[in-house]
């Protein structure tokens, strides 16, 4: 016997004893008040007592099963509905039963409908988070699998719905209507609470982008927002899709980690962007007076001759030169709006290994390399790069790499702040 059947045996084993207390008759098949029983005193068990569990979500649950002429269901069929990851009990390591805390991996997605941190979402406040959505689907279109039931749909009439014809929409309400929108994932806790947090963070990426411009987007805005939105149509059909993408099993991640070729230099690379940086977007009465640079450099896909990449971005902080050096300094935080004005660039490269230096890419060859690297290799090529391919970081340079890290989603910010 394989190890993941013995491995199996053992779970559904140790579920049947658990199950044997609610059946008191051993007839070895479990009623519809004997289902809701098992879950309400799980609910009491775990942690999480404040969970409210309504009876349409009972009803919901119990309707997936296959019923015997006299209504209930094998207790096969319950342990086998409970090894699954998309249910609200799961077996814990020291083999109890617990309720899945779906009230606390859905705060984040709360919160990020509730901009105005009121504690209820309003009609508009539902109809641009729910559209950020709708739009990033659309935007992304597939043709593997239809876009999730709940991302479909007039948006007014969507919010109505949820909240039987309410002004606003309470936690409760919003836990209830995820909680029926979960139900057909196929994603375990651990998974779904991970993508709760993606795509929570992605559509306050969004909200943020989008209210600091007043004006029209710059081409480095729209092209961030673009792939943004690309995450955000990939996590939602993860996260709300009826287990197309989530069923494929243990992800493999094609891209491996290569030792750096022979002068490989993030300074060099740095100054190869400035000799191709388009200066002319500049105007010449204007100085800089801050540079930002955001560098990663990761290995390309296996290939014939497996290449190492780049993306480098710079912000540049320009001031104009209508202010004289000495009034510059004095007055730089108290300067009018426009007077201070940046300027952001990006570039992908590739390292040509015949004459030791970096020539421009596509960035799309970057993008694919980047998405098959595992979250590991992902942080440990920004650490990598942070220092310059050397094994030695300071502490600021440390910080900088973690909050890359975040921003690419490899680890959240409660890690990141854990590590500093």
């Amino acid at each position: 016997m394989a190890a993941n059947e013995s491995d199996n045996v053992v779970t559904t084993n140790k579920l049947m004893i658990i199950l044997r207390k609610f059946d008191q008759e051993g007839s070895g098949t479990i009623s519809r008040s004997q289902f809701e029983q098992i879950l309400r005193t799980v609910l009491r068990a775990s942690s999480n007592s404040d969970e409210i569990l309504y009876k349409e979500e009972v009803d919901e649950f119990w309707a997936y099963f296959s019923k015997r002429e006299d209504g209930d269901v094998e207790k096969s069929d319950l342990v086998d509905w409970i090894l699954k990851p998309s249910t609200p009990l799961m077996l814990t390591e020291s083999g109890n039963l617990a309720f899945f805390d779906l009230k606390s991996a859905l705060q984040p997605l709360f919160q990020a409908y509730n901009q105005n941190g009121d504690g209820f979402i309003c009609l508009q406040e539902f109809m641009d988070a729910h559209g950020i959505l709708q739009i990033a689907l659309r935007m992304n279109p597939t043709a593997e699998e239809e876009d999730p039931p709940v991302l479909r749909g007039d948006l007014h009439n969507c919010f109505v719905h949820i909240g039987d014809a309410d002004k606003r929409l309470t936690f409760e309400k919003f836990v209830r209507w995820q909680r029926l929108a979960l139900i057909q994932s196929a994603l375990s806790p651990d998974s779904m609470t991970r993508l709760l947090k993606n795509v929570a963070k992605q559509i306050q990426r969004v909200f943020k982008l989008t209210s600091e411009k007043h004006c029209e987007l710059t081409e480095s805005d729209r092209l961030v927002l673009i792939r943004i939105l690309s995450h955000l149509a990939q996590f939602s059909r993860e996260l709300w899709g009826a287990g197309h993408f989530a069923s494929k099993g243990k992800t493999f991640f094609e891209n491996k980690w290569i030792p750096p070729f022979v002068g490989m230099n993030v300074d060099h690379l740095k100054e190869v962007f400035l000799h191709d940086f388009n200066y002319s977007r500049m105007r010449f009465s204007a100085k800089i007076v801050k540079r930002d640079w955001d560098i990663l450099c990761i290995p390309g896909l296996p290939g014939r001759h497996q290449d190492w990449l780049a993306r480098a971005r710079l912000k540049n902080t320009l001031r104009s030169a209508r202010f004289d050096d000495e009034r510059g300094k004095q007055e730089e935080d108290q300067l009018e709006e426009g007077h201070i004005r940046e300027v952001v660039d990006e570039q992908c490269y590739i390292f040509d290994r015949e004459h030791f230096t970096w020539a421009l890419a596509e960035e799309s060859l970057f993008e694919k390399a980047l998405e098959a690297l595992s979250p590991e290799v992902k942080l440990f090529a920004i650490l990598k790069t942070m220092a310059n391919f050397g094994q030695r970081l300071s502490w600021p340079q440390l910080q900088l790499a973690l909050s890359q890290a975040v921003q690419l989603d490899v680890i959240s910010q409660e890690s990141a702040e854990t590590r500093t």
